[in-house]
């Protein structure tokens, strides 16, 4: 099976994590391309099991460059005769829509309502699109629900995301960043760790406030491009770099502040550490997080401080919810499930065709 991955950019992100570790536990039976904008720095460790196709410097902006873009994913098209075209980001959810044969394609919608309210603009195009795919994935329960309510249902399945569980296989990280985090291990009894990039959607702003009320804990930052000037003293930004998940065997809790999310690898990752989760309740979140390993909450300042300290208060209450994440990840949120189900639907395209 010939298969096509198209994404807007290649930066460390959710999505190119989707398509890593497809391309990882596809490639070996089948023939796998990535069709990307951006340097490539998510297939950086891949390995060359699979072909590279840059599309263009990175550029998540919508312009009038995108037709030669659209003409690039016309020739490929016919230059490879892809068998399944798998598009990952709402730019490229339409492109690739106008560019493949609408029975080859699966789009994978990463957050709905980062279309349907951070850039509603182009709401329209996603509802004239919405017949151009075989399949239109959502992440979560959440997104699909979304869709449903904008009219867009006939074709939809709902397969969440799956990530890796690296708590078994161990990733190597850059030996500087260990050695800080050692450091704050010494200085501070808990770490409180977001794994993220810093953007309007994400709130940096609430995670400082946060961290401003509890000045008794380390609040680490991981993924800040820039360096960051002017953080209170238990604040710490460590950069962006490859497998941060790795430094989740420092937390103690995992929180994500955010405006909007569709099913963040970020938590997933967290849940396979065994580390409790404080997250915005916005998207999938909710489907995720119970109250058994971790807490879906509004965005404030006390709502983050409440859960925080319930799942420190107490030794047994921290290893208890420990557990449950570890459980609930292995149950719901494997790599092995979200690849497998995938595989399904990629299977049921070339069936169709024959």
């Amino acid at each position: 099976m010939k298969i096509f991955q198209v994404i807007t950019v290649s930066e460390y992100g959710g999505a190119q994590t989707i398509v890593a570790d497809l391309v990882k536990n596809l490639s070996s039976e089948n023939e796998l391309y990535i069709l990307y904008g951006g340097n490539g720095e998510a297939w950086s460790n891949l390995g060359n099991n699979f072909t590279r196709l840059k599309l263009n410097d990175h550029r998540k902006s919508v312009s009038i460059k995108d037709i030669g873009l659209l003409l690039k994913l016309f020739y490929y098209r016919f230059k490879y005769r892809p068998d399944v075209v798998h598009l990952h980001s709402s730019k490229m959810g339409v492109l690739g829509r106008l560019a493949f044969n609408k029975k080859k394609i699966v789009y994978t919608v990463h957050g709905f309502d980062s279309i349907r309210t951070a850039f509603r603009k182009f709401l329209t195009i996603e509802k004239l699109l919405k017949n151009r795919a075989f399949r239109i994935i959502g992440v979560s329960q959440y997104d699909v629900n979304m869709m449903k309510e904008e009219n867009i249902y006939k074709n939809v399945d709902r397969i969440y995301n799956g990530v890796s569980d690296h708590y078994i296989q161990r990733s190597d990280v850059n030996p500087d960043v260990i050695s800080k985090l050692e450091d704050i291990r010494q200085d501070f009894p808990k770490i409180i760790m977001c794994i993220s990039r810093i953007s309007k959607q994400k709130k940096f702003d609430l995670f400082l406030d946060i961290a401003k009320q509890m000045p008794q804990y380390a609040f680490v930052w991981i993924g800040n491009k820039e360096n960051m000037a002017g953080l209170p003293g238990n604040v710490f930004c460590l950069g962006e770099m490859h497998s941060a998940f790795s430094c989740l065997r420092y937390a103690d809790v995992f929180i994500l502040p955010s405006n909007y999310e569709g099913l963040p690898m970020s938590i997933l990752e967290a849940l396979a550490f065994g580390v409790p989760v404080v997250a915005s309740a916005v998207g999938g979140i909710t489907e995720v997080l119970d109250g058994e390993n971790g807490f879906a909450v509004e965005n404030s300042i006390t709502n983050f401080e409440d859960k925080i300290n319930h799942i420190l208060s107490n030794e047994n209450i921290q290893k208890e919810m420990s557990h449950n994440a570890r459980q609930s990840y292995l149950a719901n949120f494997t790599i092995e499930k979200m690849v497998g189900s995938y595989k399904a639907v990629f299977d049921t395209i070339v069936a169709n065709k024959k």
